[in-house]
């Protein structure tokens, strides 16, 4: 475990690429359920969420499954997918585990480092779709951004309406 969890530290530090990891429907069934847990483990901590866990898990699993099937879907290199959504969820995992005890604990102070660490988080994707796409890294800070604005807007309006 500690093995999958280096792999996917190297892939959000630039040191290594998503083809590191092997295309593989376990592993990313692995990933997926990691990002689960760092949900239900989030639920756990103050402030209380609204209740709603099971629609966040299906949005912090789903929306990134989607998103990278469709636009490695429409640069055709579908062959990618399990690598790269593996090193998505994998990277958002990680990046959950530090950031929402830090989003619980001390707001203020913290709210620096929180966004220096959701900046690098951002980047880290940046540099999965920069390999999985073969783009310039640009290209994939623009997506991750793009995709993280559409993100938290769907997120926001699935919440708001359950």
């Amino acid at each position: 475990m500690l093995r999958l969890a280096k792999a996917f530290l190297d892939i959000a530090l630039c040191r290594q690429t998503p083809a590191y990891l092997p295309a593989s429907v376990l592993l990313l069934a692995l990933a997926a359920g990691a990002v689960a847990l760092t949900e239900v483990f989030g639920a756990l901590l103050p402030p209380p969420p609204n209740g709603q866990i099971a629609v966040r898990i299906v949005l912090e699993v789903g929306m990134p499954l989607v998103f990278a099937w469709l636009l490695l879907a429409l640069a055709r290199r579908r062959e990618r997918f399990l690598q790269t959504a593996t090193a998505l969820l994998g990277v958002g995992a990680l990046a959950a585990v530090i950031l929402y005890p830090l989003d619980s604990v001390l707001a203020l102070l913290v709210g620096v480092l929180y966004t220096a660490i959701f900046i690098g988080y951002l980047l880290a994707c940046a540099h999965i779709w920069r390999s999985a796409l073969d783009s310039g890294f640009m290209l994939g800070v623009v997506i991750s951004f793009s995709y993280f604005i559409l993100s938290a807007s769907i997120g926001r309006q699935v919440l708001l309406q359950s």
